[in-house]
């Protein structure tokens, strides 16, 4: 794989090179670093952090050099279909007993109040 990525990589300098850029100018005109143009021409992708950077990179600096087939080589090389069968599990989280007092002082203020006032209510009557 890692000579697939060169390959990818050697494609997108010769077009570049063809089209009389030097790193600093593509670099300039995609608005990143001239360090993810040498990233992506040495074809160190995981430099770039997560396939889904890789790709937007990728896509944008093919467009730029007119060579859209090395995006799509990329994705033939390198795509792992996502499982959309696994479902994402948070951590449960547990309400601790001293998180629960202030509701229970209120549950028990609350009936406090009803109860004054249902009596208030009984000796006016």
């Amino acid at each position: 794989m890692k000579e697939d990525a060169g390959a990818i990589g050697q494609q997108l300098r010769a077009a570049r090179e063809r089209l009389g850029l030097g790193v600093a100018q593509a670099a300039e005109q995609l608005h990143v670093d001239e360090n993810v143009i040498d990233a992506l021409e040495t074809g160190r992708f995981n430099a770039l952090g997560a396939p889904v950077y890789v790709r937007g990179h990728l896509r944008h600096y093919a467009d730029l050099v007119g060579e859209p087939t090395a995006s799509g080589r990329y994705e033939s090389l390198y795509h792992v279909p996502p499982d959309l069968t696994a479902v994402p599990h948070l951590p449960a989280q547990r309400v601790t007993p001293r998180r629960r007092w202030p509701l229970v002082l209120f549950a028990i203020l609350l009936l406090v109040a009803v109860a004054v006032w249902w009596a208030m209510g009984v000796q006016t009557s």
